[in-house]
């Protein structure tokens, strides 16, 4: 398709897109969790192709727009999102300044920005707590439906019918050419299990807060499907970070809870899950088949930084490293790593390009952005983590429903930060559906009525006390 016919299509298409998304943004809102679980299917336009979660939060700028200008309501933008901003800022800069291909690194920008857009329409567009209520909702059940998706694809390709959705093949196992895994309609089985290993803490926190703080818009049964399926997903997609993330983001929920929300977990419930979870994990890695020696594998290598994979990871980090002295400050721009290894030819046209790339985030953020950008990232997960904390203790008393689903949001978010380490996902619309929702609950839980203060006793006049009588 020619860049004129694209242009004029998207002439076209933009404002009668616009309009619908103005006549149905509630509906469209409501659709991003679901729209975020198809990150592996991407709609091409032209050269360049562009998510549906991309694609609906695009959209979904008019109605916001259209509200703010004529007065309809008020453009909300918390420390995160001001944070999130300068990120940006700062990537687009670097990216005109030092990147070696300086037009590659500008259209990544607005790449990035077509998906940090949710974090800005999700915290404008829920207004309530009972919209963010029924937005958790759409987030459990899109999650239910992933899961599912993946487990199912993985089942499917073991007993030999390949749908896609899982990567079962020799050459995944023996040289590694690609990740082993369940993935379902998501990019691949690392982003797989770092969503799984974020939705199963959110449903472990979310079970243990359901008799303290019910919910009916979201039922305990709903919440144990989720529980049972992300455990299966996350399992079934081999990645040692997203386990060691659902472990520490579990872990860190008990410790959060316990002190921002002072409750005790029953250890002999607690123990017994943890049992029966660690017998199916036994019976899979003894289990015969490609499946059981992956596992067993990544069981006996789960910390090993001398596995192959691990190995390559440092590898391609090291030259990383290597590159950010040429820029420390500001970085090489954003997503440059490529081009530079490729030294000045176009990197685009070499076989496998598109795996140079960094998947720290942290180590990403240093590259492409320096210093200021690594320090502006770090001040945006804390903005968030730290306000999610500090609205759980606030509320603690006043509203502990609130308190519940901030500190169950801070611990999901927080567990990502760990797969993260090895392949991010800050590039995709689901990890901003959780960020946004609990900068939602933050703001709910600030604007959440203080306690209100005890009476004073009203002093009578007339009255004294009662002197003793004469003798």
């Amino acid at each position: 398709m020619s860049p004129t016919l694209v242009v004029a299509l998207a002439l076209i298409a933009v404002p009668l897109l616009s309009i619908a998304a103005i006549r149905w943004q509630r509906g469209l809102v409501m659709a991003l969790p679901f729209f975020a679980i198809l990150n592996g299917l991407a709609v091409p336009v032209g050269a360049s192709s562009i998510r549906v979660d991309q694609l609906a939060a695009c959209l979904l700028l008019a109605p916001l727009a259209a509200s703010v200008l004529i007065g309809a309501r008020r453009l909300r933008a918390d420390s995160t999102a001001w944070m999130l901003v300068a990120v940006l800022a700062i990537n687009v800069i670097a990216s005109a300044v030092n990147s070696p291909a300086p037009s590659y690194s500008l259209l990544q920008c607005v790449n990035l920005a077509t998906v940090w857009v949710i974090y800005f329409v999700i915290i404008n567009f829920l207004d309530t707590r009972e919209q963010a209520e029924r937005f958790l909702r759409r987030c459990v059940q899109a999650a239910i439906i992933a899961s599912a998706i993946g487990i199912g694809a993985y089942v499917l390709a073991i007993a030999g019918f390949d749908a896609g959705g899982a990567e079962v093949s020799k050459a995944s196992i023996e040289h590694l050419t690609k990740a082993y895994g369940a993935y379902g309609a998501m990019v691949e089985p690392n982003i797989f299990g770092s969503f799984t290993a974020a939705h199963l803490v959110l449903a472990i926190a979310l079970l243990t807060l359901v008799a303290r703080t019910p919910s009916p818009a979201i039922p305990a049964r709903m919440l144990t499907w989720l529980a049972a399926l992300s455990a299966i997903g996350l399992l079934l997609s081999f990645t040692r970070a997203a386990w060691l993330g659902a472990a520490a983001g579990a872990v860190l929920y008990l410790l959060l809870g316990g002190r921002a929300l002072g409750f005790r977990v029953r250890l002999p419930r607690l123990l017994i899950q943890l049992t029966l979870g660690s017998l199916v994990v036994v019976i899979v890695a003894l289990a015969a088949g490609s499946g059981g020696t992956q596992l067993r594998l990544k069981l006996l290598n789960l910390v090993n930084l001398e596995s192959p994979t691990a190995a390559l990871r440092l590898a391609s980090y090291a030259v990383a490293l290597q590159q950010v002295l040429g820029h420390p400050i500001m970085g090489s721009g954003t997503y440059s790593f490529a081009a530079l290894v490729a030294g000045g030819a176009d990197f685009q046209h070499f076989d496998g390009w598109r795996n140079l790339w960094i998947g720290d985030y942290l180590l990403l953020a240093l590259h492409d952005t320096g210093i200021i950008g690594l320090i502006a990232w770090l001040g945006l997960l804390w903005t968030s983590l730290a306000g999610g904390v500090r609205a759980a203790r606030a509320t603690r008393e006043t509203d502990p429903f609130l308190a519940g689903r901030a500190i169950a949001l801070t611990a999901a978010v927080a567990t990502l930060l760990i797969p993260y380490l090895a392949t991010t996902g800050f590039s995709l619309g689901f990890t901003w559906v959780l960020i946004g929702l609990l900068g939602v609950y933050r703001r709910l839980s600030i604007a959440a009525p203080a306690p209100a203060p005890l009476p004073r006793p009203i002093p009578q006049e007339g009255l004294t006390s009662p002197q003793p009588l004469p003798q």
